[in-house]
């Protein structure tokens, strides 16, 4: 069998002898039924299948120095290639065996992607200080991927030093944050834009003065303001279309998964799970989740920046990414309506000057 996640929820079986198909659910290997045959009705309210161990990234495999590797044979068993404490170029030399695929044990996930985070954000402080954006965004990207290809505690904490490098960095050289957002516009996705609204609000924290320990607050609430869409539909996310009043009620489940997963997490900081709860709300009381009017000033920040963001960034079929000024004109019309705050959006323009 392949290692991935099976996932039924109350689904009928009438055949015992069910075949099943692979599918790619949210990029993990899923198994669904496809023929249903005659059989009695037997009702499984939920069965759920981890697998022991996960396809580890080729790339990747140079930094598991600490981390064991497992090889299939071909009886389909998997046993040890590489112990912790020994490198896979060592492994490879004593043994004379170049599997084609390597596997790691969940229990070890987060333990290898806190090693790969530890990589890229040496090679992001490598990367800041040669004055090359688009490496710069490149490893953000990266960074951000494998966070969020297990976002729970133990992986979330790792970009702490992510924001804090591109902190430390800024207050050298203003143009670190401001080169993160002339690089290509390529690709847009959830991570993207995640990276965007955290160097825009980096930079706006910038100019009104914020103390290091608000920097890094605003940084991190921005860059995780959307880690509930990785729990969302990938299908709903990149939909090329207008989403249906449903659809669009699921998406707006993002900032309560959101902030589950981040109140699960060992940060410092309450504001980062209450703005991934709060970030689409408004003033006026017509945002969501709750329609709440009392918000937190790090969520009100960062939901008027990553409106800003999206509207300028993302294309859509509905509708074009707009300049700047046009934004602004845009979204001035909702500050007129109570929906922004006022002082924000004028402190934000002057920003941008």
């Amino acid at each position: 069998m392949d290692f991935g996640l099976i996932e039924f929820f109350k689904c009928k079986i009438r055949n015992p002898k069910l075949k099943i198909k692979k599918i790619l659910h949210f990029g993990i290997p899923t198994f669904q039924y496809t023929n249903w045959g005659k059989a009695p009705n037997l009702l499984i309210t939920r069965i759920k299948i981890v697998a022991d161990y996960i396809e580890a990234k080729k790339s990747r495999l140079k930094y598991y120095q600490k981390i064991p590797l497992y090889y299939q044979t071909k009886e389909r068993k998997l046993v040890l290639y590489k112990p912790a404490g020994k490198t896979i170029e060592e492994v490879r030399l004593e043994k004379e065996l170049v599997p084609g695929k390597l596997y790691i044990k969940q229990e070890d996930k987060i333990k290898a992607i806190q090693v790969i985070q530890k990589v890229f954000n040496r090679q992001l402080s490598e990367d800041v200080r040669s004055n090359n954006p688009d490496k710069v965004k490149e490893t953000l990207v990266n960074i951000v991927q494998e966070t969020l290809a297990e976002p729970r505690s133990g992986s979330l904490e790792g970009v702490s030093e992510t924001v804090n490098i591109l902190i430390n960095e800024y207050t050298k050289d203003s143009d670190v944050i401001k080169n993160l957002l002339i690089v290509s516009k390529q690709d847009y996705s959830t991570v993207i834009h995640s990276i965007n609204v955290m160097a825009i609000v980096l930079g706006y924290a910038n100019f009104i003065d914020c103390s290091l320990y608000d920097k890094k607050i605003l940084g991190l609430s921005a860059l995780l303001h959307d880690v509930g869409k990785t729990k969302i539909d990938t299908a709903l996310l990149t939909a090329p279309r207008k989403l249906t009043d449903e659809e669009f009620n699921e998406i707006k489940q993002h900032t309560i998964r959101g902030h589950d997963i981040l109140s699960r997490c060992n940060f410092r900081y309450k504001e980062i799970a209450t703005t991934a709860l709060q970030h689409h709300e408004k003033l006026d009381g017509s945002g969501y989740p709750y329609g709440i009017t009392n918000i937190e000033q790090t969520a009100q920040i960062v939901g008027f920046i990553d409106c800003y963001e999206a509207l300028t960034n993302d294309d859509r079929p509905y509708r074009n990414a707009m300049s700047p000024l046009k934004t602004l004109k845009l979204i001035k019309q909702d500050v007129q309506s109570d929906k922004f705050s006022r002082n924000i959006f004028e402190t934000f323009a002057y920003s941008l000057l």
